[in-house]
């Protein structure tokens, strides 16, 4: 059974955001360590929802955690770290945003590891886009460097894209914008201390919803959601157009409007579709993905056969059904998954299991023993 403290910790965890809140859940993750702790671990992270769904499934499973690497766990603002007074501890996570000056946190981090020693420096890499790009100037300081997806083929971060990653290279290529190409310059050796942390699904508003029953694809009046924000970046904008454009104008397949609507509404609407399209956003792995996986819409999506990801998702025809990049294939794949609906009913399915699975079989618990297990 979890102690008071696990349980306290883990109900902060999931208030963290809330404003109403936030003191107070702040204070709980931040009190000191315990005496009796054999394993500190201290989680230096930036205060923000994505950065969150990674952080709170340490605390969701705290006791576990406890029980199997004798961990103490506490989190603070990232911020700490660069005033000097972040806290001793054995194992550090460090989670910065991508617009943190990459040479500031090396300083910083030197300078902690000079102060305290500790036994493992991990980073945990959060960005949308898929490269190491602080790779080369964090190499020398840290022990084990984690992202929510890694190329299958781990010699892809070594090279040089247009734009600077796989999707604005092809997506640029594709549309004709031009650009130069960037080279993060990786060191090779780093390739070697690459891990995988949780996608979206651990995010503390998501996980309670794999609790109950698969949903049913009965009573669906929609066939394909669709709502596509398209305002960013040249190529972004381009490539989200584009994906937009492609569910416009299909006889006899209900498709939602384009425009945004409420979160609870959108989930609403999810939860009476057959379909979700969810194109790539600046990466590859979505919010929507997980929703559409939560409310039992069947998820059509690019390819994602490039791409390691935890849990396993994306596995083609049995949790997502996969399109072409350049959205070619689009209207066939969604006119057979319709003509289809025992097949869909089988991939609603075998998609929430998946989640459900890794949940709660401490899927996580098992994936930190290279960052926990000293």
């Amino acid at each position: 059974m979890p102690s008071f403290g696990h349980s306290l910790r883990a109900h902060a965890a999931r208030r963290r955001l809330d404003r109403r809140y936030q003191p107070i859940a702040r204070s709980v993750l931040a009190a000191g360590f315990s005496r009796r702790a054999r394993n500190r671990v201290l989680i230096l992270h930036h205060p923000n929802r994505i950065c969150w769904a990674s952080i709170y499934p340490y605390f969701h499973y705290g006791a576990d955690l406890a029980g199997r690497y004798g961990v103490d766990l506490r989190a603070l603002p990232i911020d700490r770290i660069f005033d000097t007074s972040a806290p001793a501890a054995d194992i550090v996570l460090i989670q910065p945003w991508f617009t943190e000056d990459v040479d500031r946190l090396a300083d910083a981090i030197a300078r902690y590891r000079a102060r305290h020693d500790p036994t493992r420096v991990v980073f945990l890499d959060s960005f949308a886009h898929v490269d190491l790009r602080f790779g080369k100037t964090l190499e020398p300081l840290v022990d084990l460097y984690l992202r929510k997806g890694l190329f299958r083929d781990r010699s892809d971060f070594l090279t040089p894209r247009l734009g600077d990653t796989n999707l604005t290279e092809y997506y640029m290529t594709l549309y004709g914008i031009p650009g130069q190409v960037v080279d993060w310059q990786v060191p090779p050796a780093l390739l070697d201390r690459l891990g995988l942390m949780p996608n979206f699904l651990t995010a503390p508003h998501l996980m309670p919803h794999f609790k109950g029953l698969p949903p049913d694809l009965q009573n669906r009046p929609i066939d394909l959601h669709a709502r596509i924000a398209t305002k960013g970046t040249p190529w972004y904008q381009a490539m989200r157009e584009h994906a937009a454009r492609v569910t416009q104008d299909l006889p006899g397949i209900v498709t939602t409007p384009r425009e945004r609507i409420d979160q609870a509404l959108f989930l609403d609407e999810m939860r009476q579709s057959k379909l979700c399209w969810s194109p790539f956003g600046y990466g590859e792995l979505c919010w929507r993905d997980i929703e559409a996986f939560m409310t039992g819409a069947v998820l059509v999506k690019p390819d994602m056969g490039h791409l390691d990801s935890q849990p396993d998702l994306y596995r083609p025809g049995q949790t997502y059904l996969p399109v072409r990049w350049d959205f070619a294939d689009f209207e066939d794949v969604v006119r057979r998954a319709l003509a289809d609906p025992d097949t869909l009913q089988q991939i609603a399915r075998t998609a929430f299991q998946a989640c459900r699975d890794y949940l709660d079989r401490n899927g996580f618990v098992d994936g930190c023993a290279a960052q926990l297990k000293v």
